[in-house]
């Protein structure tokens, strides 16, 4: 689509500590076998907290790196999909995505409330999508121009009936949040995006009262997108800082869409009016934000989209996603200059094992303790909640048992917080298999599900590491290749 907006370029950056490093030097590798294939949902989950201890006979496993390619949930090259029409998604992840933007259209609805056969079909739809194993962007829109015509005046709803139908969405967003990945802002103007409202929603004042309005109406483990970063620092004058960052808040839970990456200097006016503040100011928050889009082109004359400028901008600004299909010239010049296949893997977060320490041997009343090394070597973190579990595995009897390590919010066992720039993070491990366990070998294994119950057990929905040997697609259970040994 033509972009016809008018706004500026920026350039910011922003530097962070380390969240927590580990040695290796003094530790020696060691080898287990593969893996069995396990039912993931044999599982037993402890509510019980191991009391502390230290590590006692721990040997070290390394791990080696992979540069393969593969799917991941919330991040990536996307497709689009119209979410209405559709019957069958099942197609998505068989052309290389786990992600779309789901485009929703309202244009029958401009003048009257969304009837309840409209509701219900949505809520079918996104039964689709969670059968299809994906996630969705959804986008609700009253108008989708194409070709080259005047959009200045896009027809779209009144503010106080755009209010009502977002009012009207909010039962069937909090049922469905498990495959909603993020939202973006919609409702304003042409295609949605926040600019050329012919029922004047362009300006500050309802901008602010639809961003509020979706914020109350989708789920608080959700973040909701804008398009304009002046719109953005209009309201939230003051940048996020790490301190404030997924804690629920509502300035925690605004991202940003950029629809005209790499178009000319101002990204054809996302960067209007003040462009190095602006992009100073993103360059600020995205570490704490979904942020995603597409490229587009109005300036032939001033063309960024060389591979360059592409993937420097694309990690400083942490993309998670990005259109595969929208703007065709620019993804072909990254074909042709090399960096298609670098930016498919490092969209959003990709998380590499380093090393982990267990113990070799612990008595059942024992706490197992541990820890294990991980890196971020892709543009952005996980932006909404995830678990993160130690997978005890025993042998003998097949028996599941997940561990739960999360602390929510904590910069190393929270990986909304294992961002790029925070290098090694140590995650030290306090976990008790039952005392009811049986006694043997366990193998140990970790896992970063979806913390959603509908999802909680789907391995399409688990994060892999990008790691050699270690991936089980039938569980979504990442291998740590050791054993630890359960006496009485």
């Amino acid at each position: 689509m033509k972009r016809l907006n008018s706004y500026l370029w920026a350039i910011g950056w922003i530097a962070m500590m380390p969240l927590g490093c580990t040695s290796s030097s003094d530790l020696a590798s060691i080898t287990v076998s593969a893996p069995e294939r396990r039912d993931p949902e044999r599982t037993t989950v402890l509510a019980k907290a191991p009391k502390p201890t230290t590590l006692i006979d721990s040997k070290s496993v390394n791990y080696v790196a992979t540069s393969a390619a593969f799917l991941n949930p919330e991040r990536g090259f996307h497709n689009d999909i119209e979410l209405m029409s559709g019957r069958d998604f099942g197609y998505v992840r068989s052309k290389g995505h786990s992600l779309s933007r789901a485009l929703i259209r309202l244009d029958d609805y401009r003048n009257r409330p969304l009837p309840a056969t409209f509701l219900a079909q949505l809520n079918r739809q996104f039964q689709l999508v969670r059968a299809a194993g994906i996630k969705v962007i959804p986008r609700f829109s009253y108008n989708f121009p194409t070709g080259d015509g005047d959009v200045s005046k896009s027809p779209d709803a009144s503010l106080e009936l755009a209010i009502e139908h977002i009012n009207q969405l909010k039962p069937i967003l909090g049922q469905n949040a498990d495959v909603i990945a993020t939202i973006q802002g919609g409702f304003i103007g042409a295609w949605g995006e926040w600019h050329s409202s012919a029922n004047g929603l362009d300006r500050p004042a309802p901008k602010a009262k639809i961003l509020a309005a979706l914020l109350a109406a989708t789920p608080s483990s959700r973040m909701v997108q804008m398009r304009y970063p002046h719109d953005l620092r209009t309201i939230y004058p003051q940048p996020l800082k790490l301190t404030n960052a997924f804690n629920g808040n509502r300035q925690a839970r605004v991202g940003f869409h950029n629809d005209c990456f790499l178009a000319n200097r101002s990204d054809a006016g996302t960067y209007y009016p003040n462009p190095a503040e602006l992009q100073s100011y993103i360059s600020k928050i995205s570490p704490f934000m979904a942020v995603g889009g597409e490229t587009c082109q109005v300036t032939p004359t001033e063309h960024r989209s060389n591979c360059p400028t592409a993937e420097a901008e694309l990690a400083k600004f942490h993309w998670s996603y990005i259109n595969a299909y929208f703007y065709e010239p620019d993804l072909d010049r990254w074909r042709k200059e090399g960096c298609y296949d670098r930016i498919a893997r490092n969209l959003g977060y990709r998380l590499q094992l380093l090393q982990s320490r267990f113990p070799a041997q612990i008595q059942r009343e024992r706490t197992l303790a541990g820890n294990f090394t991980v890196q971020n070597v892709g543009y952005a973190s996980p932006y909404n909640p995830r678990g993160l579990e130690l997978i005890a595995h025993h042998r003998q009897s097949g028996k599941v048992y997940r561990l739960p390590l999360l602390k929510p919010r904590s910069k190393t066992h929270d990986p909304r917080f294992w961002l790029p720039q925070a290098g090694k993070i140590s995650v030290d491990v306090q976990a008790q298999i039952p005392q009811a366990a049986p006694l043997g070998t366990y193998e140990l294994l970790l896992n970063l599900p979806d913390p959603l119950p509908k999802l909680a057990n789907r391995p399409e929905y688990s994060i892999r590491l990008a790691n050699e040997q270690t991936w089980e697609a039938k569980t979504g259970f990442n291998s740590l290749r050791r054993t630890v040994q359960v006496t009485r």
